[in-house]
């Protein structure tokens, strides 16, 4: 359960992160302003024991901005909305066992990167 909240504490802290870098750039227009908008909306948690809810909300954020974002950023997205429904669905810390011995789960860093590198660039104006 402790590597649960670590990881969901992760995925919210770096997009609140990549949320907060937004006024330094206000007078930037975005380059991809859809992307933006749909980014800005992934919810942000405070709650020190994330709810399966909260997991959901926040899955349904990252696909949605998946929906505006450039392949290679997309692939990212997607590989961090296949972990959150991983975790959304999983019922017992057995099932997070699982998770974190996927292969594919060595991958989930650099997809958090990719996410929030882009999300800088075009959300916040920074080059």
């Amino acid at each position: 359960m402790l590597r649960l909240r670590f990881v969901f504490a992760a995925v919210l802290a770096l997009s609140a992160l990549a949320v907060l870098a937004v006024p330094a750039a206000a007078s930037v227009p975005a380059a991809n302003t859809k992307f933006c908008k749909a980014a800005n909306k992934i919810g942000n948690n405070t709650s020190d024991q994330p709810t399966a809810r909260q997991a959901k909300s926040t899955l349904k954020g990252f696909k949605n901005a998946a929906k505006y974002a450039p392949g290679k950023v997309k692939t990212a997205i997607n590989n961090i909305a296949k972990y959150l429904g991983l975790i959304a669905g999983s019922k017992s810390p057995a099932d997070l066992a699982k998770i974190y011995t996927d292969g594919g789960f060595k991958t989930y860093s650099k997809s958090i990167t990719a996410y929030v590198t882009y999300y800088s660039q075009q959300c916040a104006g920074v080059r």
